[in-house]
């Protein structure tokens, strides 16, 4: 199983009440990854986002560039910004996908990866808006792949 962690991609200031979306710089962080994933034929079998406005939006425009063909699709409330990693890494660990990706927010992303780069001392991951962290499960252990900054991809 491979494992992708997403972090959305750059959000507009928070306006009173109401929800943060992407900026045109979020949105070309998103589509910049998308298409790394294209080009790379990089499959994503299962799709979770926050229901967070910008992870959402991230989640939609991933899907809009590489199809929603086959892709399980699913809201998780708790993969928020204060989501609980531990309880979140457990149930990855019995997830029947091949591949699931995760689109969600700091610092929830980060402590999720430190769990997964617990095998993989040479694991070299920053989440900036728009990046992505890839892991692979071998056998019980789960080790680190790649990371990815879309500021690379321009």
């Amino acid at each position: 199983m491979v494992v992708y962690l997403f972090r959305h991609g750059k959000a507009a200031r928070q306006e009173p009440d109401g929800p943060r979306g992407l900026t045109s710089g979020g949105r070309e962080e998103a589509s910049l990854i998308a298409k790394h994933f294209k080009k790379k034929d990089l499959k994503v079998q299962t799709l979770w986002h926050s229901p967070k406005t910008r992870a959402k939006q991230t989640a939609e425009i991933f899907l809009e560039i590489n199809g929603k063909g086959g892709v399980k699709v699913e809201e998780r409330a708790d993969i928020k910004p204060e989501g609980d990693a531990q309880a979140v890494y457990g149930e990855i660990n019995t997830e029947k996908s091949d591949s699931l990706m995760l689109v969600t927010h700091l610092p929830f992303v980060a402590e999720l990866a430190s769990l997964f780069a617990d095998d993989s001392p040479e694991a070299e991951m920053a989440f900036p808006t728009g990046g992505v962290a890839a892991f692979e499960r071998k056998g019980k252990n789960w080790k680190w792949l790649w990371s990815l900054d879309p500021s690379t991809l321009k």
